[in-house]
């Protein structure tokens, strides 16, 4: 299996976090638990495609926002793109409101626009990764010219580092920091985001939980409720199994499982 990291053009960093690329030379199956990491995909699968939760996924698709994990499996010859948004950057480049991609995989060309199907036409057939990153960030600064979301794009910059650099926040000081009342931001995370700020910031606390435990060499979580905020262990426990769907030790034991298999590299280069 290969698998890498690239990066947006600088035009586009506000936008793409990042791609991630993976490929196997012979028919391969995996079965992986994907935690949600608020972030909303373009997935192109130019081998077979994955199953999500037991549903073979679409060659080309939008993947909107989970609010908890995913079951992903891998049955055959892997050749995929990802293109992984920022948080809020979806509907400023589809137009379309964010939530109605949530919980969803959508096939592109069910968007009924069709600069999608073009686009899906483009990447499809292209003979390399770079030149399918070319067709897309083309189309997006072409999308993005077309639309005028700049009075949020300064405010949505300013909370993702907020989330990024204070795991722990709360929602009322999301809030302030974005000079907005609760309402209005719960409003304008709904239409960008596709998830509330209340379920933003706790995905985010508990995808930094698992950062924390993909570094351990042992089982051992105090680190992590100290420096996440959680109240205890009993708090850590109970707000990851929500979203992970098992408990921060199964987790730990499916990372070793991962690593046994040699993927480990690959899982977390899928995280960015």
């Amino acid at each position: 299996m290969q698998s890498q990291i690239l990066w947006p053009s600088f035009a586009l960093r506000p936008f793409v976090h990042h791609y991630w690329t993976m490929r196997t030379d012979a028919p391969y199956r995996m079965e992986l638990s994907i935690m949600p990491m608020g972030c909303m995909k373009w997935m192109f699968h130019r081998g077979v495609p994955f199953s999500i939760n037991g549903v073979i996924d679409h060659q080309a698709s939008v993947c909107g926002q989970y609010s908890s994990s995913a079951h992903v499996g891998m049955h055959g010859h892997t050749d995929l793109l990802f293109v992984f948004f920022q948080p809020y950057a979806m509907k400023m480049i589809t137009g379309i409101p964010s939530h109605l991609f949530t919980e969803a995989s959508i096939d592109l060309d069910e968007l009924e626009q069709p600069e999608f199907k073009v686009l899906k036409q483009r990447v499809l057939e292209s003979s390399d990764n770079q030149q399918a990153i070319a067709c897309i960030e083309q189309f997006i600064l072409r999308q993005l010219g077309m639309k005028d979301d700049a009075a949020y794009l300064k405010q949505f910059l300013s909370l993702n580092q907020q989330m990024q650099l204070h795991p722990d926040l709360t929602l009322s000081a999301l809030a302030d920091s974005a000079c907005l009342s609760e309402r209005q931001l719960r409003r304008v995370f709904a239409d960008y985001v596709g998830l509330s700020p209340k379920q933003m910031l706790r995905i985010r606390r508990c995808f930094a939980a698992s950062r924390m435990i993909q570094q351990m060499e042992e089982e051992e979580f105090t680190e992590v409720v100290h420096q996440l905020g959680f109240t205890d262990h009993s708090h850590l426990y109970k707000e990851f199994k929500l979203f992970a769907s098992m408990s921060p030790t199964d987790y730990f034991n499916h990372l070793q499982q991962i690593r046994r298999e040699h993927l480990l590299v690959g899982y977390r280069a899928y995280h960015g």
